[in-house]
């Protein structure tokens, strides 16, 4: 279901590290026979969340008088987190997808278990970070 609260500040759940394994496992295999293979370069746990990372080209990448702030990969990309899950239990059962706003703040825009919210941004993944709430 779609949360209409629009941020989320509950702690996530504190994961050991078999959980995390699990977790990736899981979030890797739904990410590879996806549409979201071709988008999501990178897939990290920390502190009961899990980001999905992707690929920008930054623009003027080929002049080198250009400082940027992050570094390049492959001399032209720079990486940013493309959504964020926040796990209610370890289990994942309950859990929201999150986007990041250009201001760094995460904004809620879906809560229910680990696939629903995977699925939540494949479908919406040619564009999640710049979707909004109608």
């Amino acid at each position: 279901m779609i949360n209409k609260r629009g941020s989320s500040h509950r702690k996530p759940a504190k994961l050991s590290a078999t959980e995390r394994v699990h977790l990736e496992t899981v979030v890797s295999q739904f990410i590879s026979k996806s549409s979201l293979s071709e988008i999501v370069h990178r897939i990290e746990i920390k502190a009961g969340r899990i980001y999905l990372y992707r690929l920008h080209e930054q623009f003027g990448w080929n002049n080198p008088e250009l400082q940027f702030i992050k570094p390049l990969i492959d001399g032209k990309y720079a990486e940013f987190p493309m959504a964020r899950f926040t796990l209610q239990d370890s289990r994942g059962e309950k859990c929201e997808a999150d986007y990041q706003r250009h201001t760094g703040q995460w904004v809620n825009l879906f809560t229910g278990n680990m696939m629903e919210s995977l699925s939540f941004v494949e479908q919406k993944n040619n564009g999640f970070n710049r979707w909004s709430r109608a």
